[in-house]
C-alpha cells in the first residue's frame, strides 16, 4: 500500500490558485457556492479519495456514529466539507476570520494555559480545522503558536498559504528529518512558553517510523507513537485540541490531556499503547460528533 506521504497532492496548481483567487475577490460566501463543480470534478476522478471516504462512513456507522449505511451523496458531502476546510485554513492564515465565528465552550482551560505562561504540546487531528488555532492567539495572551509538520506532502497547498501570510513558514517546524537539534529547537520554544501543535492521527513518513495499533472506530488502526515520545521529551503539560464547523461558524474544544507524560523503562511499550488508545477513543468521540469532518482520504485501517 502506498503511504499517505508519498501519495500524489490532491487538486491542480491551477484548480488551488483558482480557488485562493475566487476567495480573496469575492469573499468566502460565493467562493463556497463555486466550490460544487470543483468538488464534484474531484469526486468523479478521484477513486481513492471516494474508496476512503466511504469505507471511514462505515466504519463510524458501524460504531454509532453515523445514522444510515454511507451513499455516494454521503462521500460527495464529505469531500465538500474539506474543500470549506481548505478554504478556510487559508482564510486563517490571511487573518481574515471573524473572531466571533469562533466558540470555546471550555474557557476555563484556555485561561488555565494563559496564567500559566508555560510552554505546552497540544495534539490535534485532521477532525475538523486545525489551523483555526491561529484564532486562538489573542485568548492566550499572544502567545506564540508553533505547528510541528510533514510539508513535503502539500507543497502546492503550501504554496498558496505561503501567498496567505508571508510568516507562514515561520510557524511551522518541519520533522521529515528529525534528530537531536530538533528536539533541542523544541524544548527551547517549550522553556519560552510557545505551545506546540502536532496532529496524531497520521502515521510517520519515514518507514522506520514508530507506531502503535489501538482500536479506532470498532476496529484496529496504525497511529503515531511519536507525540507521546515527544511529550516525554519535553516533560511539558499535554492538551488535546479540536476544532469542529458548526454552520458557519467554528468550536474549539481544548481538553487537558497530561500533566506530564512518562515513558517507564520496564513498560515503556505499553505505556505508549495506552496513551495512543487515550487518543484515539477521544478521536473517535469527536468523529462521531462531526462525522463529516474527518479528512484522512486514504485507506487508514490498512496495515
Amino acid at each position: 500500500m502506498t503511504h499517505w506521504s508519498r501519495m500524489a497532492e490532491a487538486g491542480s496548481a491551477l484548480g488551488i490558485n483558482l480557488t485562493f483567487t475566487l476567495y480573496r475577490v469575492l469573499g468566502r460566501r460565493v467562493t463556497l457556492l463555486l466550490l460544487h463543480p470543483i468538488v464534484a470534478w474531484f469526486f468523479v476522478r478521484r477513486d481513492s479519495a471516494r474508496s476512503a471516504s466511504r469505507a471511514y462512513l462505515e466504519r463510524l456507522h458501524a460504531a454509532g456514529g453515523f445514522t444510515h449505511p454511507p451513499r455516494a451523496i454521503d462521500s460527495y458531502r464529505h469531500l465538500y466539507a474539506f474543500a470549506v476546510a481548505a478554504l478556510d485554513k487559508v482564510a486563517a492564515w490571511m487573518g481574515r476570520v471573524d473572531p466571533s465565528r469562533i466558540d470555546v465552550p471550555d474557557a476555563a482551560t484556555i485561561e488555565s494555559i494563559r496564567e500559566s505562561g508555560t510552554g505546552a504540546l497540544i495534539i490535534g487531528s485532521h477532525l475538523g480545522n486545525l489551523e483555526m488555532a491561529r484564532g486562538l492567539a489573542s485568548l492566550l495572551g499572544k502567545r506564540k503558536i508553533t505547528a510541528i509538520v510533514y510539508t513535503d506532502h502539500a507543497v502546492r497547498f503550501n504554496r498558496i498559504l505561503a501567498r496567505a501570510n508571508p510568516g507562514f513558514a515561520n510557524s511551522l517546524v518541519q520533522v521529515s528529518h528529525f534528530g537531536p537539534d530538533t528536539a533541542i529547537d523544541l524544548a527551547q520554544r517549550i522553556e519560552r512558553g510557545e505551545l506546540l501543535f502536532i496532529v496524531g492521527d497520521r502515521t510517520p513518513p519515514v518507514e522506520n517510523g514508530r507506531t502503535c495499533r489501538v482500536d479506532f472506530l470498532g476496529a484496529p488502526a496504525e497511529f503515531a507513537q511519536g507525540p507521546y515520545i515527544l511529550a516525554s521529551i519535553l516533560d511539558c503539560p499535554v492538551y488535546l485540541f479540536f476544532c469542529l464547523a458548526d454552520g458557519d461558524r467554528y468550536r474549539i474544544h481544548f481538553e487537558h490531556f497530561a500533566e506530564r507524560i512518562t515513558l517507564p523503562r520496564s513498560r515503556r511499550s505499553e505505556a505508549l499503547h495506552e496513551w495512543t488508545q487515550r487518543y484515539a477513543d477521544r478521536l473517535a468521540t469527536h468523529c462521531r460528533i462531526a462525522p463529516m469532518q474527518w479528512f484522512n482520504f486514504y485507506d487508514f485501517w490498512r496495515p
